[in-house]
């Protein structure tokens, strides 16, 4: 009688040998990836990130894991775009730095272009983030990953702004680019740079006498009761680009890059959202003594032709046209309801 040989060794071996090239084909360990963030670290673009990761880790698993590197140890927007550029950071999320660099994006610095959350998700699935994507990635040479909404400016100062005559020579401190201090200085302002955790120190010897930004970052600003009104301004939409490296995209294979690209897309709706819970808990969270203030932006129409004439007959008419797509869309949806 022939004696049999066991059978589970050898198949201990085959299933070590596959589970040794499946290993092999998609990496032993998950590959590391952090994602740089400028500003403080509990800002709306963090909490984007960390649901836009857990997507792709979810759709790819064990393909990557991925950081959230922000706060101080952050460097600026500029140093950044300039790092993802040259291929020594994988993924960065910036805002002003992409808009200063690229002169077309300046549509972005129009004053009172955009009403409201809608008008801007309107034109952009009207095929301006198309255009904005593929003309960012053609002018820096870098991947868009997702074009994702970072909010409105507001103006915090003593008093309310209710017309373009109560920015004349308003010295405002503005934390952001060239761009956003040129819209500011085209309004009659006298925009100043300064970081806004000296913005006590600012205020107190006359630099300024205002202040810039999101409803969130104008809340923490460290100057007490000094400027206590938040005129809901929206003098200009904020977009947030999730940039990756050349070096970086490349590196990836296609079911990487059709994956992310996709989920990079289908992001956009959600993003909208939590910009919408973000903003509202923000607002929930600022001190009593803060009074929020409407703004009439009709006070501003001249103004705003006046900047859309310009950019047109520098740019052309074309983003343009998707701007006014996307307000007939908003119009419509609010009309429905």
């Amino acid at each position: 009688m022939v004696a049999l040989r066991p059978v589970w060794p050898v198949f201990s071996l085959l299933l070590a040998w596959c589970l040794a090239m499946i290993a092999q084909a998609h990496g032993a360990d998950p590959r590391a990836v952090s994602v740089w963030i400028p500003g403080h670290e509990n800002s709306l673009s963090s909490r984007q990130m960390v649901y836009l990761t857990k997507r792709i880790e979810e759709r790819l698993p064990r393909h990557f894991t991925f950081t959230v590197q922000t706060g101080a140890a952050c460097p600026n927007e500029p140093e950044l775009l300039s790092q993802v550029r040259a291929g020594r950071v994988d993924v960065v999320v910036l805002g002003d730095a992409v808009v200063d660099e690229v002169p077309r994006l300046s549509l972005f610095r129009l004053p009172w272009l955009f009403n409201g959350r809608e008008h801007v998700q309107g034109a952009l699935y009207a095929g301006l983030e198309d255009e904005v994507r593929s003309h960012v990635e053609d002018s820096l040479k870098v991947v868009v990953i997702g074009l994702y909404e970072s909010g409105f400016h507001h103006i915090r100062a003593d008093r309310a702004i209710l017309g373009p005559e109560d920015l004349v020579q308003r010295k405002i401190l503005v934390n952001e680019g060239r761009k956003m201090r040129d819209v500011l200085r085209s309004l009659g302002a006298v925009p100043q740079k300064y970081p806004p955790e000296r913005a006590a120190e600012a205020i107190e010897q006359g630099i300024v006498d205002s202040f810039d930004g999101p409803i969130d970052a104008l809340g923490r600003l460290p100057i007490g009761e000094k400027a206590p009104v938040i005129t809901l301004t929206r003098h200009v939409y904020e977009p947030s680009f999730v940039i990756t490296s050349q070096a970086f995209w490349e590196s990836l294979s296609d079911a990487e890059r059709a994956a992310i690209t996709e989920i990079g897309v289908g992001f956009s709706d959600t993003a909208s959202k939590l910009a919408v819970t973000y903003y509202d808990a923000a607002r929930k969270r600022l001190p009593r003594y803060l009074r929020l203030q409407p703004l009439n932006p009709e006070r501003f129409t001249a103004i705003t032709k006046q900047r859309r004439a310009a950019y047109e007959q520098a740019f052309g008419p074309d983003w343009l046209e998707l701007v006014d797509i996307g307000q007939e869309a908003a119009e419509a949806a609010q009309s429905a309801r």
